[in-house]
């Protein structure tokens, strides 16, 4: 009864949230039908993607043809909190003809024409091959897109394949660089291995704990306020005094380790070869990665440490769901890539870093900017824009906005501006910076790592009106919203408009206003209403520890403690400030002043972010909603084991971290485990030698074990 207990109330929730997302979906739904042309016969819109976040939700709809999509043809639609179309944006193509979509040839076959035309030779690291129509030549044609990246060719290459004749339509490396750099299609040198072996990634089965490395943070002219030369020059890679004295020592949280290896692979990142020259996945059996430069480690650690904390921010505690599109989730990295040249690049889910000039990964603002370009591909789902630099300035302001919040640098110095602070600004190169004085558009040179100057150097400038945290979830929501043809006006106007959407007060949106008009930036009028009510954060303090309810057996009741801090303007005359969501509330407006705390407010203990809803009852559109604000802890009761279960089998722990035990075994049996969604997540065999099952791998929740030879079912949680 227990059982069917937690999984009623976990439906209860999904019904909820599918009620709620199918409530902004329909208001996207109305939008389409108001406000697009009919589609062609055999031409429709599928909505196949959509992104709640802080600010509303976003949805994609998709251009298709006899259900094969269009490339680069759809439609976003972008429903705030209150329920309204806020911000739209399109590159649909009502120019494409219906034809059949019946390809001749096959993937594999268009992968092998790829290959051929691309002169690949050595392992490839990544691929995709996906049936498209194609409106990009002359006319309406069926091709198969082909991306990949390979071990000696630099960049990551997209091919069009005609799927009905095998014709090669064009090759085009779509990589996006740290700088400029020339295009080629040849064989590459084969540089020698200094590891034997291309490997991608560790098949091993494993858990996750924490290490610790030496890296620079972000880099050793920002640690030490120093200018390039002297001491402080790359002089081929070589290590001193000075640059040892620069490194910081961290904590590389949640890495790989399958009983014997540690490896630089977590959650959000994960070290993999990818392009030659390759040195390696640094596996190794102390969680100890103290690198000085001159070791090739030291890019490796470094890197694993700067895209973690970056992605990590942004998801725990700027509370924006964001992960890569690719691999499961997980970005890749390649410490040492390009054949040693000097540059970097983001394409398909991959960061490469080369080594030419100041190693690339031992430069976090190179990091950062090339993160950045992942964080504006995922954000969109593929919808990344290059116009006017776009996406080149949102690496650059992702850079700089976390070296700048660091505090080393006075606005008096060059260096509080620099991007590339120690890659660059130095013999090898320029680099780039936030005080960029050209405005919008007539600024614009044509020149995407340049005119990107204009874009990052305004959102700096915002930056310094508001701070980091609200310039950064401006940033990322309003991103969301966007296209592959979004231009930076369009951008600004989006990005205030997520502003708007998150309730932000009245001077921090005039800030948005401001700042990009003086940019160029032409903004539709807007009128912040400052005696509008508006609730603009929802907070948590004082977390108690997990109660069990006097129920040790029964997790459906679990709960713990906090304080929870609502802040607001212009408070309603009557009604009540209600609190719904994971917890509840309710206090009058009579004399009620912001902030107000509700005390001691009870929620579930389970693990998950902490998702809270504030409003007022006698002004509907007063209302914010926090799907992350805190995390909960985690289950404190120990699910139990039905008395007539098979012959005494218990789990051991429960809740579990990466390994659980099945105690009193006597036998062989082949066990599946399930999700709650009743999807297969791991089958085995166990016996009396063979109980442990490795669930590191499993998302937080609970899950059911079912034996092949018995009825009766098993529950655990991972935590």
């Amino acid at each position: 009864m227990k059982n069917q207990l937690c999984v009623s109330a976990i439906l209860v929730m999904f019904t909820q949230f599918t009620f709620a997302q199918e409530s902004k979906q329909n208001v996207a739904v109305n939008w389409l039908n108001n406000n697009v042309t009919e589609a062609k016969t055999n031409q429709s819109f599928d909505m196949n993607f959509s992104r709640p976040g802080k600010s509303g939700e976003t949805f994609r709809y998709y251009h298709t043809v006899n259900g094969v999509e269009v490339y680069d043809s759809s439609i976003a639609i972008h429903v705030s909190n209150k329920d309204k179309v806020t911000y739209t944006s399109s590159t649909y193509d009502n120019s494409v003809e219906t034809i059949d979509t019946n390809p001749n040839i096959t993937n594999n076959e268009a992968l092998n024409i790829a290959i051929t035309a691309l002169n690949i030779e050595g392992a490839i690291s990544q691929k995709e091959i996906k049936l498209y129509i194609y409106n990009k030549l002359e006319e309406t044609k069926l091709v198969y897109r082909v991306t990949t990246m390979s071990e000696f060719l630099n960049g990551y290459w997209e091919t069009i394949v005609d799927a009905k004749t095998g014709e090669v339509l064009s090759t085009k490396d779509i990589a996006i660089y740290e700088k400029e750099h020339k295009v080629e299609i040849s064989k590459k040198t084969k540089l020698k291995k200094e590891n034997a072996g291309f490997s991608n990634n560790i098949e091993k089965p494993s858990m996750m704990a924490d290490g610790t490395a030496m890296v620079f943070d972000p880099d050793p002219l920002t640690y030490s306020t120093s200018t390039y030369g002297g001491a402080y020059s790359d002089n081929n890679d070589a290590n001193n005094a000075e640059l040892e004295a620069a490194r910081t020592a961290v904590i590389l949280l949640d890495i790989d380790f399958d009983g014997t290896l540690y490896t630089l692979k977590g959650p959000y990142t994960e070290i993999a070869s990818l392009q030659a020259p390759s040195t390696g996945l640094f596996q190794q059996a102390s969680p100890d990665f103290d690198f000085t430069r001159n070791e090739l480690g030291f890019e490796a650690a470094n890197c694993y440490h700067h895209l973690d904390k970056s992605i990590r921010y942004i998801n725990e505690d700027l509370g924006i769901p964001l992960v890569s599109l690719y691999n499961n989730g997980v970005l890749r990295y390649d410490p040492h890539a390009f054949n040693g040249a000097d540059n970097s690049s983001y394409g398909g889910g991959n960061l490469n870093f080369g080594q030419g000039g100041v190693d690339d990964a031992e430069d976090m603002d190179v990091i950062l900017h090339e993160l950045g370009h992942g964080l504006h591909d995922w954000i969109t789902n593929g919808n990344l824009s290059q116009v006017n630099g776009l996406s080149e300035g949102s690496g650059d302001y992702w850079a700089n906005s976390y070296k700048r919040s660091l505090g080393f640098w006075e606005e008096s110095d060059a260096s509080y501006y620099y991007v590339f602070g120690w890659d660059g600004h130095n013999p090898f190169w320029p680099g780039r910076r936030t005080n960029y004085t050209a405005t919008y558009p007539g600024g614009l040179t044509g020149q995407i790592h340049t005119d990107g100057q204009i874009w990052s150097s305004a959102l700096m400038e915002i930056w310094e009106i508001i701070g980091r945290d609200k310039t950064d979830a401006a940033f990322l929501e309003g991103l969301a919203m966007t296209n592959s043809g979004t231009n930076q006006q369009n951008a600004a106007i989006a990005v205030r408009q997520a502003a708007i959407d998150m309730n932000y007060t009245c001077d921090e949106i005039d800030a948005f206003t401001l700042r990009f008009e003086a940019r160029g930036y032409n903004l539709p009028v807007y009128e912040c209403d400052t005696s509008a009510c508006a609730i603009t954060e929802i907070s948590t303090s004082n977390l108690s520890e997990c109660n069990n309810n006097d129920t040790p057996g029964d997790i459906t009741d679990d709960f713990f403690t906090a304080d929870v801090t609502v802040n607001f303007v212009n408070v309603p005359g009557a009604g009540s400030l209600e609190l719904s969501g994971d917890g509840t509330g309710s206090i009058s407006v009579s004399g009620l002043t912001s902030p107000h705390t509700f005390i001691g407010v009870q929620m579930p203990a389970d693990g998950e972010s902490i998702n809270l809803s504030a409003s007022f009852s006698d002004n509907t559109g007063c209302n914010t909603n926090e799907t992350n604000a805190g995390t909960a802890p985690e289950n404190c009761s120990v699910l139990s084991i039905n008395d007539d279960s098979i012959f005494e089998i218990s789990i051991y722990p429960n809740p579990a971290d990466n390994i659980i035990m099945l105690n009193n075994i006597t036998q062989e049996y082949n066990i599946a485990v399930y999700n709650l969604l009743g999807q297969k997540v791991i089958s085995q065999k166990v016996d009396i030698n063979t109980n442990t099952i490795n669930v590191a791998n499993l998302a937080k929740g609970t899950y059911v074990l079912k034996f092949d030879t018995y009825n009766e079912v098993l529950m655990f949680i991972k935590k």
